[in-house]
């Protein structure tokens, strides 16, 4: 084994596999101030893979020793050696939460920020009660992390601060992320804000219709189908996955044999527009859940497109649809198809329509 001195030489080495092995072997041996030795490395590195092999090695290390003389990197002028930090604190558990809550009261914004990030990825109890304490953050960058980690966190029990901020903020990019938080920490509250906040499409500004489609994706009903309509017609070439996730959400949510006219001739609309044929195949299998007299034609009609997913979403959407005087239409297909994939699609709805 070689000598602290010898190793502590070698990771001053020319040569960067032999820096690279000293850092792995100071860590195994483990040499009494180590970590100080390698964090002082570090920031003298040049070289990109002893970098991030000395990063590799203080992430193996646990305990009270490591946090506290990784937290000072968080200042560094090296965004490198900043995410390091961070990287390294949010493996180390519970023992980092307590250093985590001195940090969201510092006095620089962005250790704060960084505090929350740790925060985020540490997931130790309590730590979603202290993201929330961001939620008084003076700094707005710093408030929105909170609201979207919350979110994603799935934690309801600050769902009445994010609503009261929803309402009250004139920041669009916080009531983005309040919108698409409250996707999935929302209740019936959140939902008679966002009906009080955009009661009609012209309400709905260009930045905030993505993340209205996903809080209606999530938590949507009937009411928000108007407006969606009208995203279709003005919007519906540039959002048409999130308008398709949102119409299926509604449509989850509250159960039916029939869509709603108005609703149904903006799908037939829609499918003659220059969507994606992903898209077009998903309104497809969408429409034949339902029982409308007309999506049967609809259904047909798409059978004899030249597109191959787009007769696939065709023939499961008559599958779905139940209707066996397609069987005939289905058996020809079959005959004249060589798609490996649209002749297991037209078999299924065969074996379901008989």
């Amino acid at each position: 084994m070689a000598s602290i001195d010898e190793l502590i030489q070698d990771l001053h080495s020319e040569d960067e596999k032999t820096r690279a092995f000293a850092a792995e072997d100071i860590v195994f041996d483990k040499v009494p101030g180590g970590i100080e030795i390698l964090i002082d490395r570090l920031e003298l590195e040049e070289s990109r893979f002893v970098r991030e092999v000395i990063v590799n090695c203080l992430k193996a290390l646990k305990g009270r020793e490591i946090v506290e003389k990784i937290i000072p990197l968080l200042s560094s002028e090296d965004a490198f050696i900043r995410n390091a930090g961070i990287e390294i604190l949010s493996m180390q558990g519970v023992i980092a939460t307590e250093f985590m809550r001195k940090l969201l009261g510092d006095t620089d914004k962005d250790i704060r920020k960084f505090a929350l990030d740790i925060l985020f990825q540490l997931k130790s109890p309590n730590t979603t009660a202290l993201i929330a304490e961001a939620l008084n953050d003076l700094d707005i960058n710093n408030l929105i992390t909170a609201v979207e980690y919350l979110g994603h966190m799935e934690d309801t029990s600050y769902t009445p601060k994010v609503n009261e901020l929803f309402m009250r903020s004139d920041n669009i990019l916080l009531r983005c992320t309040c919108l698409e938080a409250l996707a999935f920490i929302g209740d019936e509250e959140s939902i008679r804000c966002v009906n009080k906040m955009y009661p009609n499409y012209e309400n709905i500004s260009i930045l905030e219709q993505y993340s209205f489609l996903k809080f209606v994706a999530r938590k949507g009903s009937d009411i928000h189908l108007g407006l969606i309509i009208s995203l279709i017609a003005d919007k519906g070439q540039v959002m048409h996955k999130e308008i398709i996730n949102a119409i299926e959400g509604i449509l989850k949510r509250n159960p039916r044999k029939l869509l709603p006219p108005d609703l149904l001739n903006t799908l037939s609309y829609y499918l003659t527009t220059d969507i994606t044929d992903i898209n077009k195949y998903e309104l497809l299998i969408l429409m034949g859940h339902y029982q409308n007299q007309e999506i049967y034609q609809i259904l047909l009609e798409h059978t004899n497109n030249k597109q191959t997913l787009i007769r696939m979403g065709a023939v499961e959407g008559l599958g779905l649809y139940g209707n066996n005087e397609a069987l005939p239409i289905l058996q020809a297909m079959k005959e004249k198809e060589d798609d490996r994939d649209l002749l297991e699609t037209i078999e299924k709805s065969i074996e379901l329509l008989q």
